[in-house]
């Protein structure tokens, strides 16, 4: 209990409180690395249309303050406490991508910041060794930005990330933003999409008046096509294979109309699946291999249709000339 309460006046009083920046001026033990942990990434959903997917992530964060330790042999054996957020320094790292906004429920503010969703009286549990060693479990809920190519829509792969950022800290002289991933993280993706996690890449800014690092998580999205091959490329090749079968094989007084009217029908219900497409994919500057299969359909039906009327007309003009030449 002693060594909890100084600890914590240590923390919170003189010129240790709680700033932007942990080291004081004549501090010269070295740099002070922040390792964060990828531990659980669930995949909510994807955005195509803008660009960007939604995810609920778990980060295990660990660095260390020199000013926090302690012999724990002169304190019972006791070699950890667990102290709460706003007790010690904590590194400011969010998501890139975030948003701020706030909620009210149940007469409760509910504030949403740096894509970090945080209660007034929330209490977040950090475990501080007797090294100094302190670390916790943060999570995030943010969209994040990613270029879709869908040129092999829907066999398509895209490469995107988890992106991270530290700012206004020189890692010259105080931090140094680390990564890895956990040993076995919990990966979760979606009915539709199939998410892997890759390498991991920084990048680091220094500059007079502001500084920030980056650390990348490369993850891919792989789509599962199950769904568009069962509800559009089948159906649309049994559609457009019948409509052809029938126009060369129908019999009836009324055919050409019926062939003209199966026609046009095909092609607006082609027409309609392109717009689904166009409405469920992000706008590029080329059309999708999807896309490309339903205009050679629609292609296909409209030569058979033409060819179709084409024969109907040749076979009425030989008949009328037959007829011609046999009452002659």
């Amino acid at each position: 209990m002693l060594l909890s309460i100084t600890l914590v006046f240590i923390s919170i009083s003189g010129p240790y409180a709680i700033t932007r920046s942990h080291r004081l001026a004549n501090d010269s033990y070295p740099l002070t690395p922040i390792t964060i942990s990828l531990q659980y990434a669930r995949l909510i959903r994807v955005l195509e249309p803008e660009h960007q997917h939604r995810n609920l992530l778990a980060v295990f964060t660990e660095w260390q303050d020199p000013r926090l330790q302690w012999n724990s042999s002169e304190y019972g054996g006791i070699d950890h406490i667990y102290i709460t957020r706003y007790t010690v320094w904590l590194p400011e790292f969010y998501p890139c991508e975030r948003f701020l906004g706030s909620l009210m429920q149940k007469f409760k503010i509910l504030l949403i910041i740096h894509a970090m969703v945080v209660y007034p009286d929330q209490i977040v549990s950090i475990r501080l060794n007797a090294s100094g060693n302190l670390n916790t479990l943060l999570t995030f809920s943010a969209f994040f930005s990613c270029e879709f190519d869908v040129y092999r829509f829907p066999f398509d792969k895209q490469n995107c990330f988890y992106c991270f950022i530290l700012y206004n800290y020189d890692h010259k002289d105080e931090l140094r933003f680390n990564a890895r991933y956990a040993n076995h993280p919990f990966i979760y993706d979606t009915s539709e999409w199939s998410l892997k996690l890759h390498g991991i890449w920084n990048r680091e800014t220094v500059a007079s008046d502001f500084n920030i690092g980056l650390v990348y998580y490369n993850i891919s999205l792989t789509r599962k096509p199950q769904f568009w091959v069962g509800l559009v490329i089948t159906p649309t090749f049994v559609i457009g294979s019948l409509i052809i079968i029938g126009l060369f094989f129908g019999f009836g007084a009324d055919i050409i109309n019926n062939a003209v009217g199966l026609g046009l029908t095909t092609m607006m219900s082609m027409m309609v699946i392109v717009g689904i497409l166009a409405n469920a994919l992000a706008k590029s500057s080329y059309i999708p291999l999807l896309g490309w299969y339903v205009l050679v359909e629609i292609v296909i039906i409209t030569f058979a249709v033409l060819a179709f009327l084409y024969s109907e007309i040749l076979c009425n003009a030989t008949s009328f000339l037959v007829i011609a030449a046999c009452a002659e």
